[in-house]
């Protein structure tokens, strides 16, 4: 990327900035000039800043390591409620701790990991506590549990703090409860991939718009990598299964609609998977087989350079990287 592009992508990033939080040209100049040295003393504040966030992520893995070590090695000679103490106990004491480090200047950098550490542990602990006092009966019927009372939890929870990781919790856990429920519904298993995962990329392109945009990639990847699948198994077999492709290629656009290089990354793998697929399931007996592989090594190569082409053209100059 050339430097006028850099220029242009950061413009486009101060903008998009500027609309989520509702400031007018003249508060960002104004702060601008107020900060004519921001560049210099922002470099240490930056170098500190992801020191200490790499220090909490680090304290969070290993916080979760000991718990998960210790639990397996106790599992055995646990009760029943030792073993809900000890996964949805922490879970939810990790919870409570993040949200009192929100508050606290001092702790603030602790409050994403602490929240990711009891995303891990909540679920885990309300399942264990299905497991070890329910009498039987439907699986899905605790899981559908789980993720709706997980789902509520963290939506309440980003709704008083405004928190990204947050919302990015109630996305996973809400379609997880979507899913559940159509699944006990009756509903095809490629119907709710598809469903599932065009309102998950549906509702991370509303996100990518707002102040908490840096997870509207991920939910980008999730949903469309759940929405091609669902789509593959629907078609997969029938008369209509070249359709997939269309599909894949539909993606392809929406990326560059979007400027999403996450949808692009999965639209490009499943048209190179559906080609391995293909070939693999037409041509493996037969002696043109070597020849299909060639086809196939060409493809990869046309499909990679049409994805950079995509990428430098549609994606890159219109926004900063993801």
């Amino acid at each position: 990327m050339t430097e006028a592009d850099d220029r242009d992508a950061a413009l486009a990033a101060i903008v998009r900035l500027a609309a989520a939080h509702r400031l007018t040209p003249a508060e960002v100049a104004a702060a601008i000039a107020a900060a004519p040295d921001g560049n210099a003393a922002a470099a240490p504040s930056r170098q500190v800043s992801a020191l200490s966030r790499l220090l909490a992520y680090l304290g969070a893995t290993f916080t979760f390591a000991g718990i998960g070590i210790f639990v397996a090695i106790e599992w055995s000679t646990m009760t029943s409620a030792a073993r809900v103490v000890a996964t949805l106990g922490a879970g939810l004491a990790a919870f409570a701790m993040g949200m009192l480090a929100v508050r606290d200047s001092r702790f603030a950098i602790a409050a994403t990991p602490l929240f990711v550490l009891a995303a891990a542990l909540e679920p885990l602990g309300i399942l264990v506590a299905f497991d070890e006092y329910a009498g039987g009966g439907d699986w899905r019927h605790a899981v559908l549990a789980m993720s709706g009372a997980m789902a509520l939890q963290q939506l309440a929870a980003f709704w008083a703090l405004r928190r990204t990781a947050l919302l990015f919790f109630t996305l996973l856990f809400g379609a997880a409860f979507a899913a559940t429920g159509m699944d006990i519904l009756g509903l095809d298993g490629g119907l709710i991939g598809l469903t599932v995962g065009a309102s998950l990329v549906s509702l991370a392109a509303a996100i990518d718009r707002t102040g908490h945009a840096p997870i509207a990639p991920y939910a980008h990847f999730i949903g469309s990598g759940v929405g091609l699948a669902g789509a593959f198994d629907l078609l997969v077999d029938t008369a209509a299964e070249p359709l997939f492709l269309g599909a894949a290629c539909g993606v392809v656009y929406l990326s560059t609609h979007l400027k999403s290089r996450a949808l692009l990354i999965v639209a490009t793998a499943a048209i190179l998977g559906y080609i391995a697929y293909f070939t693999a399931d037409r041509f493996a007996d037969a002696v043109g087989w070597p020849l299909a592989l060639i086809a196939f090594g060409l493809a990869l190569i046309g499909a990679s350079a049409a994805a950079v082409r995509i990428n430098r053209r549609y994606i890159a100059p219109g926004r900063a990287p993801p």
